[in-house]
């Protein structure tokens, strides 16, 4: 019976991944609250306010607030010859 049962998990981990089931308790390391599999070794970070795992959205916000400001940098073309053809444009259409 345990045969089948190991042969039934390895068989649904390869088609569907890890299930996450044995886990760590939840610690914080440098500012990031989070829980670690001890099958697969994935991070699942959680909410430091509501202990909660984070959802997809609430990542992406996190990833944003760490990548820091986006700098736009102006591109050194004259300005009379680009102004211009904008001009040239909008008068056509």
């Amino acid at each position: 019976m345990s045969i089948l049962r190991t042969l039934f998990s390895f068989c649904y981990e390869i088609l569907l991944g890890c299930s996450h089931r044995h886990q760590t308790r939840i610690f914080t390391m440098q500012q990031e609250t989070y829980r670690v599999c001890l099958d697969c070794g994935k991070h699942i970070l959680y909410s430091s306010v509501t202990m909660r795992p984070l959802s997809a959205r609430d990542l992406r916000r996190m990833k944003t607030a760490h990548a820091g400001e986006l700098k736009i940098m102006p591109v050194s073309v004259p300005g009379s010859t680009a102004l211009q053809s904008v001009e040239r444009k909008s008068s056509v259409a």
